[in-house]
């Protein structure tokens, strides 16, 4: 395949994230708008799915996760080979999977016993949070060892340290059970930062690394 197919298929990878991203962003503003019952310090983002809008959750979620699946693509095309590359698109790929599915088993009604949709939302959440932290660094590896995407590791591995600091936040507020809403809602913006980071880098990029070149080791 020409390096122009790369870079091509990996800028409609790139654009397919950046409206996952934005439409799930979009989802949640509108939410958090109209739904003034959820509380944003205490609730999570998830709880919107019950009540009125409830499906805007729902879609948002799930195109979310599918337009992360197609931005891990994006980044193995425009990586090249390499085993950190491989791994790096295997988490972030899991992690899509994860916001697919806690779209679609909702969290439990709150003051309710739980259940099992419940405790499989909760459970691809933590694996979603986790595996994602994994992949963002495993990327920003990657970029540093392949020449053309050495300029952008430097961004990477800051947002993704932010994206540490934010979700080990959220672990506080978990064990202290106060501001958990809170704690999430930023723990999600800093993910979804290099998300929008790493679309956008793909649509800018001019050309795509070729077979053996820029190999992410």
């Amino acid at each position: 395949m020409t390096v122009d197919g790369w870079s091509t298929q990996s800028k409609i990878c790139g654009i397919a994230g950046l409206l996952g991203a934005a439409l799930f962003t979009a989802a949640l503003i509108v939410l958090h708008a109209a739904r003034t019952d959820v509380d944003w310090r205490q609730d999570y983002v998830s709880h919107f799915v019950h009540g009125r809008l409830g499906w805007l959750f729902v879609s948002g979620a799930v195109v979310h996760g599918w337009g992360n699946l197609a931005l891990g693509q994006g980044l193995r095309r425009a990586l090249g080979h390499g085993r950190l590359r491989t791994w790096a698109v295997l988490f972030f790929g899991i992690a899509a999977t994860g916001i697919v599915l806690a779209g679609l088993f909702p969290i439990d009604p709150g003051g309710t016993p739980p259940t099992v949709v419940g405790r499989v939302h909760r459970g691809v959440i933590y694996v979603a949070f986790l595996g994602e932290l994994v992949a963002l660094f495993l990327f920003s590896v990657a970029f540093a060892r392949n020449p053309g995407w050495q300029r952008r590791s430097g961004t990477s591995f800051v947002l993704s340290a932010i994206a540490t600091i934010a979700l080990a936040g959220f672990l506080a507020a978990l064990l202290l059970h106060r501001m958990l809403g809170m704690a999430e809602r930023w723990a999600l913006s800093t993910f979804m930062a290099w998300e929008f980071w790493a679309a956008f880098q793909l649509i800018a990029a001019r050309r795509a690394t070729k077979n053996g070149r820029g190999r992410s080791r």
